[in-house]
């Protein structure tokens, strides 16, 4: 499957009508890789998704954007968008970029607990500077194998006018982590000067800064990233059936009663899954993974759709302290920079917002005190910036190499630190659900999929679904997420 030379131009011709100028003459597309037909091997689990959506089952489809102001472009972030979007028109796709501009992979390792590992991605499209020779990127990029079962698409350094090193040690390191943990690498590192050299092009043709491609060289990138995001079926889906395993409902009615078992009396044959109704009557399913989600079965009419109890090991999910969720706690002053890089927690944690609040604060932002109270916890504890804070409930943990506040007044200049009554905010978010409830399957196309318990150890499980008596419980399929590492 090539990617048309219309695509790289028509993207070059929007760039230059963005920009309010004259388009610029369009620069030739790039040419084929000898090894292109093999592109996109180690992602056909989302490609698969994307290129089998159809006007009669539309998988849904998560993308993910993370890494620094490379990939934070929101030019570029709407040229992946708009490749995608037609190329595969219609997977129901979820894409969100979460890069934050001059994090490198020794602040990202941190603020991925926050922005990656929740979000679970079926797709990661990825690139960060730095954390080559301190294990922080192979850290941060572990940990992505280690806590979801993304496809990883990883793209190397592009040059640029003084980062020409960066073509020579870190281009290795990427190769080999691809290599060690099966991410689909793209050469930027390779392709891009061998596009400035084919095509008698300067380096600074292609960039806005020292650093930063233009819109050109964003679109160049998308054309070198878009090659890899291909659909083959002559290629294995590899782990990919491992780490994502579907149960089907209606198995145990007509085939064997091997994986989907029931406590009472069998669940109702569909004619796309089974039906629940009595609470004597869960369905039960031993599985090995970190995250469950429910299809649901589709139905046009019929009775009233109602809930169900969901148990994981006996217990609701929401009683395991790792099904939650921190978000990413707010920006600094006049700053995309958060203030804190990771918040975490000690105790069971509660579905709550979060207030911390200045307190005493020194000239340089250093040294300050602060106090923080939860919206259901209340007022937590004091701690300061030197020492490590846990508040009196567990509920909040900040370690003091995590603090932001004296790096973004150094990095952006600042004169004056955030004043004394200056408020940090950050949520904490359930991965789960303690009740299901059946949906209105209004939409024949729609895969209707919901997300019951995420963030469990990877390990065994039992998950039990017991109707509440209220309505029926339809559901298709039962799906498993199980990541390679532990």
């Amino acid at each position: 499957m090539k990617l048309p030379g219309v695509w790289f131009t028509t993207a070059l011709l929007l760039a230059g009508i963005c920009r309010g100028q004259e388009p610029a003459p369009p620069l030739p597309p790039p040419v084929d890789e000898p090894q292109q037909a093999f592109y996109g091997g180690r992602i056909q689990r989302s490609m698969t998704l994307l290129a089998t959506s159809s006007k009669e089952r539309r998988w849904p489809v998560r993308v993910l954007i993370y890494g620094q102001s490379i990939t934070g472009s929101t030019v570029l972030t709407g040229m992946i968008e708009k490749f995608l979007r037609e190329r595969f028109p219609y997977a129901d796709l979820q894409l969100e970029n979460r890069s934050i501009g001059g994090f490198n992979a020794d602040r990202l390792v941190r603020t991925a607990w926050h922005d990656l590992y929740p979000f679970y991605p079926d797709l990661l499209i990825f690139h960060v500077y730095g954390g080559e020779k301190t294990g922080d990127l192979e850290r941060l990029l572990s940990n992505v194998r280690r806590y979801t079962t993304a496809d990883i698409v990883l793209f190397n350094h592009h040059q640029t006018r003084d980062r020409k090193a960066d073509l020579e040690f870190a281009p290795k390191v990427f190769r080999a982590l691809s290599e060690k943990y099966n991410f689909e690498l793209v050469e930027i590192s390779t392709e891009w000067p061998a596009y400035l050299e084919k095509n008698n092009l300067d380096p600074a043709r292609l960039l806005r800064d020292n650093v930063h491609p233009n819109q050109d060289g964003l679109a160049l990138l998308t054309t070198f990233i878009g090659r890899h995001l291909r659909y083959n079926p002559l290629l294995p889906a590899g782990s990919g059936i491992e780490m994502v395993r579907t149960y089907e409902a209606k198995r145990p009615l007509e085939e064997a009663l091997d994986e989907i078992t029931f406590g009472g009396a069998p669940w109702e044959l569909d004619r796309q899954g089974a039906v629940g109704r009595s609470p004597s009557s869960p369905l039960r399913l031993r599985f090995e993974g970190n995250r469950v989600d429910i299809v649901a079965d589709y139905m046009k009419d019929g009775p009233a759709r109602g809930t169900a109890k969901i148990l994981i090991d006996g217990k609701p999910p929401s009683q395991d302290i790792r099904a939650y969720a921190v978000t990413l706690p707010s920006r600094g002053p006049q700053t995309w920079f958060p203030c804190i890089r990771r918040v975490t927690y000690r105790s069971m944690p509660l579905v709550e917002d979060w207030t911390l609040r200045i307190k005493e604060i020194d000239a340089t932002a250093t040294r300050f005190r602060f106090e923080v109270t939860g919206s259901k916890t209340g007022p937590d504890g004091a701690g300061n910036s030197w020492e490590p804070f846990v508040s009196k409930s567990g509920r909040v943990v900040i370690e003091p190499r995590d603090w932001m506040l004296a790096d973004i007044m150094k990095i952006f200049k600042q004169t004056t630190p955030p004043p004394v009554g200056y408020e940090v905010k950050w949520s904490v978010k359930p991965m789960h659900v303690d009740e299901y409830r059946a949906p209105e399957t209004t939409d024949p196309a729609k895969v209707y999929v919901e997300t019951v318990a995420q963030g469990l150890t990877n390990g065994p499980h039992t998950l039990e679904v017991v109707p509440n008596g209220d309505g029926v419980v339809p559901i298709e399929s039962i799906q498993v997420y199980r990541p390679p590492m532990k």
